[in-house]
């Protein structure tokens, strides 16, 4: 699945936000906690424990950098049901001063029994990883704009 937004900020400011993975918890409403636990710099070998409500309660999962190249991409993967992958691309905007921000999220593989539950309740997953990815882009315009 993939989402986009354009940003009225550049790339780099939008990096910035996107890579602060201490202030989630105040950027993003979806996320409630995170912990580094490797890197001090962000880029590639960056983790973090991040714990976010996508259905209502807390779910904690481990992200790890896997490619990193800034400040117009990135990429996280993580094992929450699946083998999760999320690109971020930072395009340069038409407008000047613009951003936009495109994430592309797969998710594959898993237990048997999380790929049956992934079928049989692919409406409610499909909703679910819309919101939160949405949510995010719209956290991020306005924690950039907020840091103008």
């Amino acid at each position: 699945m993939t989402f986009s937004h354009t940003i009225s900020a550049p790339p780099e400011k939008v990096w910035r936000c996107l890579t602060d993975v201490a202030r989630y918890p105040a950027l993003l409403t979806k996320v409630d906690a995170t912990e580094l636990l490797h890197g001090q710099a962000f880029g590639t070998g960056t983790s973090w424990r991040e714990t976010r409500r996508p259905y209502g309660w807390p779910v904690t999962v481990e992200l790890r950098v896997t490619d990193c190249r800034p400040p117009f991409r990135y990429v996280v993967e993580c094992f929450a049901g699946g083998h999760g992958v999320t690109e971020y691309r930072l395009v340069p905007g038409a407008a000047g001063g613009t951003t936009d921000l495109q994430l592309t999220y797969t998710l594959t593989g898993g237990s048997p029994i999380h790929r049956i539950s992934r079928i049989i309740a692919r409406r409610r997953f499909v909703t679910c990883v819309r919101e939160n990815n949405v949510q995010d882009l719209l956290d991020i315009e306005r924690a950039c704009g907020a840091n103008a």
